[in-house]
């Protein structure tokens, strides 16, 4: 059994809560030597700003038992890490930058071929070393848009043999084992670690 496997939920949140304060300490020391601020320096600051917010939002939630919720944050971390990653497939990061800053959707904007950055395109050009990915962002979008899985998820028990359905509707999942939070809080580290290494990717390459 690895380390890992022996952790809590309660550690779960905690190791992403250590990422999250390093990753800030690494960026604004990398920051801090700059003599002057970009389009791109602009753009990377609010992804990070959003990294750090969803992150935070994700930890209250997975402790609030609010699981379509916190799955819908998820969703929003991969989108985060999708939209950074597209810098690198363009040939002048700045003209895309100052793009979005002023208010374009990066949907509309094509990369270095000439190809739309769509959700779906931006998703696949991250999959390509992240193959997981795919299966997260399939599983996360269910929950973003009202679907079957919300109405599954309420169900606390199932009785096939009296068909019988018991069901919680409010605010907080049914009751359920804390284990079952440890897949969803494990992707989450994943995902905000390759979020954060694409910033600082970024931020390291401006030496």
């Amino acid at each position: 059994m690895s380390l890992e496997d022996e952790q809590t939920l309660q550690d779960r949140l905690a190791r992403l809560e250590a990422f999250d304060t390093e990753l800030l300490r690494t960026a604004y020391s990398l920051l801090r030597q700059y003599a002057e601020i970009y389009q791109t320096d602009l753009f990377i600051m609010g992804a990070l700003k959003r990294t750090f917010a969803q992150s935070k939002g994700f930890r209250d939630l997975v402790m609030a038992r609010n699981f379509p919720c916190a799955a819908a944050i998820l969703r929003m971390q991969l989108d985060t890490a999708m939209r950074i990653n597209a810098l690198l497939l363009v040939d002048d990061r700045e003209v895309l930058c100052r793009a979005v800053l002023d208010g374009q959707k990066m949907n509309g904007l094509k990369d270095r071929s000439g190809k739309k950055m769509s959700d779906a395109y931006l998703r696949g050009k991250l999959s390509e070393n992240n193959p997981w990915i795919n299966q997260v962002y399939e599983q996360t979008s269910d929950l973003v848009h009202l679907s079957g899985r919300h109405f599954y998820s309420s169900i606390t028990s199932l009785d096939e043999s009296t068909h019988t359905i018991r069901f919680v509707i409010s605010a907080e999942d049914p009751p359920r084992a804390e284990e079952d939070y440890f897949e969803i809080t494990d992707t989450f580290v994943e995902i905000s670690k390759l979020a954060g290494l694409l910033i600082l990717e970024h931020f390291s390459a401006r030496f």
